[in-house]
């Protein structure tokens, strides 16, 4: 009688590990499945608005993951493979390491502009050092460790010195990338943030409670899109094709509706 109670507790342990071990086995098909025939696009978390209408005006089945620019490099340096990654700022291209994931191309694609905006209680014509020097102004701005846009605001914030003790003092909000700036901002949780012009045209729910600085912050930021060498050779019609809709009339009227400019020279 032992002999068959063991034989049963045996034969029951051998059907729980199976049922545990089948769900995986069914999840990792589907994810496969899906990854196979699926375009994966690593994106900057600022082109979110037009990219997303691109996604739904597009015949293929596409994963966008939107992130900080930044944060994306350091993805694909960890192992991670798109197969088409679209970044700002041109020197960030030598910050992707080609030993793990090889670039077949590098085009522009678009290009943005950095602006100030501040809620309008604060006045008129208010520039970058009076927002800095005013201490009821709630500012902020961009991680520039995870974001172009964040990098490109401390730069242009360093050539002043009221602005540079903001930064030395940390006595400013720091957000992750574009789009959760812009999120500080509807929530009310900041009175003024550098941001991108594009942003300021679509991005924010409610523009008309904030006023553009004229403060001229001689900033433009171009996008680059990168088209990835992963293993995924059965993918490189898609990819390029996807590319090339980027580039069309109706990606272009998207683009231009949320306030960038496209450019198309190739440099590589």
């Amino acid at each position: 009688m032992d002999e068959v109670n063991q034989i049963k507790k045996s034969n029951i342990k051998k059907i729980f590990f199976l049922i545990c071990l089948i769900p995986p086995l069914i999840i990792t098909s589907c994810l496969n499945y899906d990854y196979d025939k699926e375009i994966n696009i690593f994106a900057a978390a600022s082109l979110s608005g037009p990219l997303d209408k691109i996604k739904d005006n597009y015949k293929e089945s596409i994963n966008i993951d939107y992130d900080g620019s930044f944060s994306l490099i350091n993805k694909i340096n960890l192992g991670a493979s798109p197969d088409i990654v679209i970044i700002a700022g041109l020197e960030n291209i030598e910050l992707v390491d080609e030993n793990l994931n090889k670039i077949i191309s590098i085009k522009h694609l678009i290009k943005n502009e950095l602006v100030l905006i501040y809620k309008d209680k604060f006045g008129d014509s208010l520039y970058l050092k009076e927002v800095c020097n005013n201490q009821e102004i709630i500012f902020g701005v961009a991680d520039p460790l995870l974001a172009p846009l964040g990098k490109q605001s401390h730069l242009i914030m360093n050539k002043y010195e009221n602005c540079r003790k903001l930064l030395e003092e940390k006595n400013l909000r720091i957000s992750s990338n574009a789009m959760t700036l812009i999120g500080a901002l509807d929530y009310g949780h900041l009175d003024a943030a550098i941001i991108y012009k594009s942003d300021y045209i679509n991005g924010i729910n409610n523009p008309d409670s904030f006023k553009v600085s004229g403060d001229n912050l001689n900033e433009t930021i171009y996008y680059l899109v990168l088209e990835m060498g992963n293993n995924k050779n059965n993918k490189l019609s898609k990819k390029e094709d996807f590319i090339d809709y980027l580039f069309s009339d109706n990606s272009r009227e998207l683009f231009d509706e949320f306030g960038f400019e496209m450019v198309t020279d190739d440099f590589k």
